[in-house]
């Protein structure tokens, strides 16, 4: 074992809470800095799947005509605010150029690579009991409502068959015997064997906190303000004052960039604001998540009830929610299960820190290798969650990290 270090976590989420975890398991003094809430930030209001076989980038090849037809749809998922289009241009010409074939492909490999091993590690930080408690590994379901495969289908076959993916494509009569009640206009899918979700993610945040906090990981109410490298290790300053440490770990969502901008650095990180709804007493009308494809939403049954989570809107952080989102997210609820009884919904809106090729910021600053970032997971924390703690905690420890940092570098 290496040094045992004083270390602070900037960012009390699913990202920040495993990396806590995962460095006190190996004795180093560990605190996690948080403003809000351990876990009510994006870890709360996520769709609480698994799902490797569909780490997909958002980007892939064809997507600039996609795109383009959601943005000019009043009711499609993505909403860009023109007030953040000047910030906003830098990053969609990155995103544009992952839609490439072999850039698609590559941002791809490293995705499945971090997502792959969630359930074991994940199973391993909590225990057999508390993962038997919080995890439903009984697949996940993608779902179409046009019959036919196009180019871009086979494509993704063919990915995923060449990384060791289990799927299965099933058509419109296998759809109803795994899903009853889905609309009938569905005519086929895929099912993903090997995935599955939480029944709560603020449950599995907080299972994972009270295991570090058992190891002696303690919780700083305080807003991370700057950090400052000196000779013999940092100074984090945050609302509450400065804190001496020997590294700072960074995952701290969009506020990353703000940190990050302070240390001389330019994250590529954009706010892409999600919304969801949920709906108590009716999470049984599913069994799994079930993604609607073509209009980019998830269904998922939690024990709050029913979410359905969808919308990317790219807007300021601190920008007033739009409540049309609410109604959009219920006609998406009622347009795949129209049997659906709706009386209580409760909404969200929370920011996604997203980079345009997906792949989240994994590893040290090119200068200070005592500050690292563990940020950028965008629509996918929980399944890179525990890969990225466990190379955050080998890079603390010296080793050379069992997964290579290249894709996921600072950028």
């Amino acid at each position: 074992m290496g040094e045992l270090r004083t270390i602070a976590i900037v960012g009390g989420g699913i990202v920040g809470v495993s990396c806590a975890l995962m460095l006190a398991r190996e004795g180093h003094r560990v605190s996690v800095v948080e403003a809000g809430r351990v876990g009510h930030g994006c870890s709360w209001g996520n769709g609480a799947q698994y799902n490797a076989g569909s780490s997909f980038p958002m980007a892939h090849p064809g997507v600039t005509w996609r795109a383009l037809r959601w943005l000019f749809d009043g009711n499609g998922p993505v909403r860009l605010d023109s007030r953040e289009l000047p910030r906003t241009i830098p990053w969609l010409a990155r995103f544009l150029r992952t839609g490439q074939p072999k850039a698609w492909e590559a941002a791809y490999a490293a995705l499945h690579a971090l997502n792959a091993p969630c359930a074991t590690l994940y199973r391993d930080m909590l225990g057999d009991t508390d993962w038997q408690r919080l995890f439903r590994p009984n697949g996940a379901l993608h779902v179409w409502r046009d019959s036919s495969l196009g180019k871009l289908d086979k494509l993704v076959d063919g990915l995923r068959s060449s990384h060791g993916v289990s799927f299965e494509r099933v058509d419109a009569q296998q759809l109803r015997e795994l899903e009853p009640d889905l609309a009938q206009d569905y005519q086929r899918g895929i099912f993903f064997p090997d995935s599955g979700h939480v029944n709560s993610p603020p449950a599995l945040v907080e299972g994972l906190m009270d295991r570090a906090t058992a190891m002696g990981v303690s919780i700083q109410a305080a807003r991370a303000l700057s950090i400052e490298p000196g000779t013999d290790g940092l100074t984090l300053h945050t609302s509450t004052g400065p804190h001496r440490c020997d590294a700072v770990v960074i995952s701290a969502g969009i506020a990353s960039r703000d940190l990050a901008r302070s240390l001389g650095i330019s994250l590529s990180l954009a706010s892409e604001r999600g919304y969801h709804i949920t709906m108590p007493g009716v999470s049984g009308a599913i069994s799994r998540p079930v993604t609607d494809a073509a209009s980019a939403f998830v269904a998922t049954p939690l024990h709050e009830g029913l979410r359905i989570v969808g919308i990317a809107e790219f807007a300021a952080p601190e920008a007033p929610r739009d409540e049309r989102q609410s109604s959009k997210l219920q006609a998406c609820a009622r347009m795949m299960l129209p049997n659906l009884s709706i009386n209580k919904v409760t909404d969200w809106m929370g920011v996604r820190p997203s980079t345009p090729d997906s792949l989240p910021i994994i590893g040290p600053h090119p200068k200070h290798a005592n500050i690292l970032f563990a940020t950028g997971h965008g629509h996918m924390g929980i399944s890179g969650a525990p890969m990225t703690a466990a190379i955050i905690s080998d890079l603390v420890a010296g080793r050379t990290p069992r997964l290579s940092c290249a894709p996921y570098r600072v950028r």
